[in-house]
């Protein structure tokens, strides 16, 4: 890729990140290529659909979720490290609240399902742990906690500022008593 090229496919991914935040899935192309200083072609060039210019804006996230597992795994307490796990995701959601429109719509679109996958291959050792450890009840799966990810995420949207107490209450329910 030639030099201007990569300039523009970043400058195009940095202000599709900012009107996502701001306008969720409901952002223009062209208000992301008058933000990027480019055309509206040069987007197309880079992303031919929004959900292609969707998924390049979650990518940087879903790049960090094997370092979170990571953290998850490795640390002193399964519980803790489902916890931290879950905190760490939401606090990623928190940074994108936008992008998770495309997440929880109905219209579920390549991004929004790549997305939903990833999470669910990065919680089952998370929970194999916890449930070895005793410390998460027996029931819950993988499933189960994608949901409880998305169920926050809307509250992340709403609440901004609340959705740590919600978290809270969450994970109050899933620990094994």
């Amino acid at each position: 890729m030639r030099k201007d090229a990569a300039r523009n496919r970043e400058l195009v991914l940095a202000a599709a990140a900012k009107e996502f935040d701001q306008r969720g899935m409901d952002a223009e192309i062209r208000d992301i290529a008058k933000a990027a200083g480019v055309g509206v072609g040069t987007v197309y060039r880079h992303f031919p659909t929004k959900d292609d210019l969707v998924g390049a804006v979650l990518a940087k996230d879903l790049g960090e979720w094997p370092g979170i597992v990571e953290r998850a795994l490795d640390a002193e307490s399964a519980w803790a490290g489902l916890t931290g796990f879950l905190e760490q995701t939401l606090a990623s959601m928190a940074r994108h609240k936008a992008v998770l429109d495309g997440l929880t719509s109905a219209e579920a679109s390549a991004s929004a399902d790549a997305c939903r996958a990833h999470l669910a291959d990065a919680l089952e050792p998370i929970i194999r742990r916890a449930h070895a450890e005793g410390s998460l009840r027996a029931e819950v799966t993988g499933e189960d906690l994608g949901l409880q990810i998305l169920a926050l995420g809307r509250i992340v949207q709403l609440e901004p500022s609340g959705w740590r107490r919600q978290l809270g209450f969450v994970l109050d329910g899933l620990r094994a008593r």
